[in-house]
């Protein structure tokens, strides 16, 4: 008869004496309660809408990471298991064994994304059943899961060991990712979770396991080649670190390494420098490490931004982008696709750390690889979302990222194995490896990294960004506007970013608004790029440039009545603590971590999102000056209070002592 018509014409058989059923293949072993759990799971699940089917096996732990807070014993999978299961006479009788449905299925590329949550053997199993190449009964069955947008419920430990992995099969060989070594004999579920609770974090974990590598494999004389290219690659990953131990003798014992791909250059740079900056006034024996440093400061290491190696590595830091060329929709947004190491990049086997502090590390900073085999814990202080998704730095709208990505929108992909479902897989198993605690500078960026799939589980703590208050202090305001030549009668609105025209940072509304103040000003503006002709009548543009003096900077804060911050969507923005900093009262739309900085009608306004007139309005009020002196006291105290560098470093000298003393016990 076949494997599938064998199993299918059983099961069939005995579902219609007794309705109910159990199956087990010839080389599973199962614990004493195995068949106690599935006649009880059996019982709960079978007036659950959402329940096709009960199983005693899962993935190894070290595949499948079942979050502690999970409260449950059970958890559903968006695909069946035929290691040991079990089923219901009205779910059997959903499936289509003749597989009808099968050509509109092939058509419909959403629908294969949808099956495909259970992993992406799924579809191609399904064309190789109707195509004849397999005689599978169990990939119908699961396809009638999907089908009727149903689950399979799994125990949270293994009742169930499959001993026909032992090399000695035909068709099958060892493969870690399904073998157990030794169950709990006496473990024994008893907290059932409703079938339509579908963990994120879990079904994340579960279908990375039966996901193949980032990149396809190459069949046919190419996968020869590929696997020599492979062996050549990963000596030549091994090699920096051979070479760096040579010239440098035994790795440097250091108390906290702090990694940023640039050293002063960006908002996260500037946000982990000062931080740094902090810390090794309480760990003096701390590197800072960079792809390229910008002064001769010892702490940091970095390479020589004008040596030739310097200037090949920059290169290197452009070449990842070019995965992004097959996506001809893509926006314009800012989109990282790689964790692959920049071949240049100094190696931190170079170094011993208590505690490596990643900040912002993409451009192949970091090889992941060396940072396991550190075997120490990581600190990851977030600047934006791209550690928890498939590649963006700032989601917009999209929430993928608490699932597995796919159909990137900033891609403008419709395919739910793009690449950045692809980096969001890779990332799960390196974060498995990994002794990993998240710091986010605000609650915003707290509360989604939490609903992600890659960190929900995790702990993750608030800490905000740091500044030299002593540095960043209020300068009387008519010798502020006199350093830069700006009339005292003026009403001067200062708006600045690394970039101006970055559509994120919203100065498309910050005009808008401007438009409809109806009142002569100046707008005051620092960072690249500029506003041209684009102004309304009445508006006059003094631009100032890239700023690279701090005190130069806290200037232009004094000069300003207001700092409007016009983002659609922004972290804990260094600027606005600045101007705080500087008693300059600041604009800005109650979104994402805007919210954590700005007190309304206290210290500045809260415009509702995106709206011009509101945030107008706001500009408006905080210019009034006979409320003026109370706005600029309110501001000082909040940056004080708040973001004061030496209460900063304090909190992270405290996280980091507690995680080194755990790692050292």
């Amino acid at each position: 008869m076949g494997l599938a018509n064998s199993v299918i014409t059983g099961v069939s058989e005995l579902l219609r004496e007794h309705g109910r059923i159990i199956v087990l293949e010839d080389d599973l072993v199962t614990t004493k309660n195995f068949i106690a759990f599935m006649n009880d799971a059996l019982d709960c699940y079978s007036s659950d809408p959402k329940a096709f089917s009960v199983t005693g096996y899962r993935l190894p732990e070290g595949y499948l990471h079942i979050p502690r807070d999970f409260p449950y014993d059970t958890f559903a999978g968006y695909r069946c298991s035929s290691w040991s299961w079990g089923t219901w006479r009205d779910r059997w009788n959903l499936v289509d064994w003749d597989m009808s449905y099968f050509a509109d299925f092939m058509k419909d590329e959403t629908a294969r994304a949808e099956f495909d949550k259970g992993g992406r053997d799924l579809t191609k199993m399904l064309r190789q059943q109707k195509e004849g190449k397999i005689d599978s009964w169990a990939i119908r069955f699961s396809f009638a899961h999907y089908a009727n947008d149903m689950r399979c419920m799994y125990p949270r430990k293994s009742l169930v060991q499959n001993i026909g992995l032992d090399n000695s099969g035909v068709h099958t060989k060892p493969n870690p990712r399904f073998v157990h070594t030794k169950l709990e004999d006496d473990w024994y579920p008893t907290r059932f979770s409703p079938a339509h609770v579908m963990d994120p974090r879990i079904a994340a974990r579960f279908v990375t396991a039966f996901n193949g590598p980032l990149y396809p494999r190459q069949s046919g004389p190419f996968r020869g080649i590929k696997r020599a290219a492979r062996k050549v690659a990963s000596y030549g990953r091994s090699l920096p670190s051979f070479l760096s131990s040579f010239a440098f003798g035994s790795p440097s014992q250091v108390d906290i390494l702090t990694v940023n791909t640039y050293q002063k250059k960006g908002g996260a740079a500037r946000a982990a420098w000062r931080v740094f900056s902090g810390i090794r006034q309480i760990y003096p024996n701390s590197v800072y490490l960079t792809l390229v440093r910008e002064d001769s400061d010892s702490a940091v290491w970095g390479l020589d931004g004008q040596s030739i190696r310097g200037k090949i590595a920059r290169r290197f830091t452009r070449h990842e982008k070019r995965l992004l060329r097959r996506y001809s929709l893509r926006e314009g947004a800012f989109f990282s696709p790689s964790l692959s190491q920049n071949p240049l990049r100094i190696s931190l086997a170079r170094t011993r750390p208590a505690l490596v502090h990643l900040n912002w590390v993409v451009d192949g900073v970091v090889d992941f690889d060396e940072l396991v085999a550190l075997k120490r814990p990581v600190v990851w202080t977030l600047h934006d979302t791209w550690a928890f998704t498939g590649g963006c730095h700032y989601t917009g709208d999209c929430t993928r990222y608490r699932e597995e990505c796919g159909q990137c929108p900033q891609l403008g992909s419709s395919d739910a194995f793009d690449i950045s479902r692809q980096l969001i897989q890779t990332k799960a198993e390196i974060y498995r490896k990994m002794d990993l605690t998240i710091v986010c500078p605000s609650r915003w960026l707290a509360e989604i990294a939490a609903e992600s799939s890659l960190l929900a589980g995790r702990r993750i703590e608030v800490i905000p960004n740091g500044l030299d208050t002593d540095v960043f202090k209020p300068y009387d305001q008519e010798v502020a506007r006199a350093h830069f030549g700006i009339s005292v009668e003026e009403c001067v609105i200062l708006f600045g970013a690394q970039s101006l025209k970055d559509p994120r940072k919203g100065s498309d509304l910050l005009i808008e608004s401007l438009g409809k103040l109806k009142i002569p000003c100046t707008l005051l503006t620092f960072g690249d790029g500029h506003f041209g002709s684009q102004l309304p009548d009445g508006v006059r543009l003094h631009a100032l440039g890239n700023i690279k003096n701090n005190d130069d900077l806290a200037m232009a804060y004094s000069a300003a009545d207001v700092f409007v911050c016009a983002s659609r969507e922004d972290n804990l923005p260094n600027t606005i603590a600045e101007a705080l900093a500087c008693g300059t009262p600041c604009a800005a739309f109650d979104v994402a971590g805007l919210s954590d900085m700005i007190n309304h009608r206290v210290n500045g306004w809260l415009a509702r999102p995106f709206d011009t007139d509101d945030l107008a309005a706001g500009i408006k009020w905080l210019t009034n000056r006979a409320q003026a002196e109370s706005l600029r006291l309110a501001a000082r105290e909040k940056a004080i209070t708040e973001y004061d560098l030496a209460s900063v470093s304090s909190k992270y000298a405290k996280l980091f002592d507690e995680l080194i003393k755990a790692a050292d016990l």
